[in-house]
């Protein structure tokens, strides 16, 4: 591992790129649980898991409801109660059917991750995201939201199962590793009466806000994994969130349309219509000097300064996805700010850098959370 404290100034001067059970869905009249039944599906179990259950709870996003599934360890909890681990999953789509709670553990790499964790006696919570199984369309990436969801899930998930320690850390992976960032912000704003303890991220999509920035149709081909839809998705999302932009005036029609398929098209159907769509052809014009690029910092940018719990980053050296030059960039921003924090640099790909680093983000958590 590489731990960065005072050293990658100057590093990066590339912007390159990124980047069920069924549940009543009934509103709720005051914060937390809705719905939480014990499960058996085997698509959501996991070894090392006495119990998993499904529950819908209140947040921020979409119509104010995300499901979510919290796994409980085997045994019996310590004295505080299990520790909790919040669980941001990556892109799985944003039609409701692409939901973990209803489609199951989508990788198996996630499957070990829990076990791993399970196994060291974390309780996990694992939010859907708002409008991701529930309705109204999801807000993909948006940080506020995001942060919003993760910390209301743990919120929900100690009211359904007794005896849950006041610990907690966020972690995640792509997508969520976005999320579990925008979380370490705002974690003790938002749940003051909670013990936040910490923050893994790997493959999180920092600095996207600058490459989304220079969307146009001139926009160059860069050959990397799902871009074209990693734009429609958050275009959806910004549109959705800020009607007052008019997010469709700076589509071509194929791009509005695409965009329009976003939030109700499965990911299986969606992926191979956006891989045939260049970014140059989603919109109609630059998005440079106009409002657009601000009001995408806005909603999802990560600022570089105020982690004040301890922070471990991992990024692929090979992710096609979420190029490295984005997470070195972040770590330079980070040092510049003066903030601690550890960086891992697995030779893998955007998922094969997170397999490679399970034992080290078990270990991290075992730090943090004892």
């Amino acid at each position: 591992m590489l731990r960065v404290t005072g050293l990658v100034a100057g590093l990066v001067a590339a912007a390159l790129v990124v980047t069920s059970a069924t549940v009543a869905h009934a509103v709720p009249a005051d914060p937390g649980v809705v719905v939480g039944s014990p499960l058996t599906d085997p698509a959501l179990g996991v070894e090392g898991a006495s119990q998993v259950l499904v529950f819908t709870y209140r947040t921020a996003g979409a119509d104010g409801l995300s499901t979510a599934q919290v796994l409980v360890p085997e045994g019996t909890a310590p004295d505080g109660g299990w520790p909790i681990v919040a669980w941001a999953h990556g892109t799985v789509g944003m039609a409701d059917t692409d939901a973990p709670t209803r489609s199951g553990v989508v990788y198996d790499l996630y499957r070990t991750l829990f076990s791993d964790w399970l196994g060291r006696g974390f309780m996990i919570v694992a939010t859907d995201y708002a409008g991701l199984g529930t309705p109204g369309v999801h807000p993909y990436l948006n940080a506020d939201v995001a942060a919003r969801n993760v910390v209301d899930s743990v919120r929900a998930a100690r009211e359904l199962v007794p005896g849950t320690s006041e610990r907690w850390v966020a972690a995640g992976q792509s997508q969520g590793g976005h999320a579990a960032l925008a979380t370490a912000l705002r974690a003790e704003s938002l749940a003051p009466e909670l013990d936040y303890r910490g923050t893994f991220a790997s493959g999180a999509p920092t600095n996207l806000d600058r490459l989304v920035g220079l969307a146009g149709p001139d926009f160059p081909d860069l050959r990397l994994d799902g871009l074209t839809l990693y734009m429609a998705y958050i275009a959806s999302g910004l549109r959705e969130s800020r009607p007052d932009l008019d997010v469709n005036g700076y589509l071509t029609p194929a791009g509005r349309e695409l965009v329009d398929a976003a939030d109700t098209t499965p990911l299986a159907e969606f992926k191979p219509m956006a891989n045939r769509m260049p970014v140059s052809d989603l919109f109609g014009r630059p998005l440079a000097g106009t409002p657009l690029p601000q009001a995408v910092t806005e909603y999802l940018g990560v600022p570089a300064t105020g982690f004040e719990q301890p922070l471990m980053l991992v990024q692929g050296l090979a992710d096609q996805t979420v190029p490295p030059a984005l997470s070195l960039w972040f770590a330079a921003d980070l040092t510049l700010a003066g903030e601690q924090f550890a960086l891992r640099l697995p030779s893998g790909g955007h998922t094969e850098g997170l397999g490679q680093s399970v034992s080290e983000a078990g270990a991290f958590l075992e730090r943090v959370l004892r």
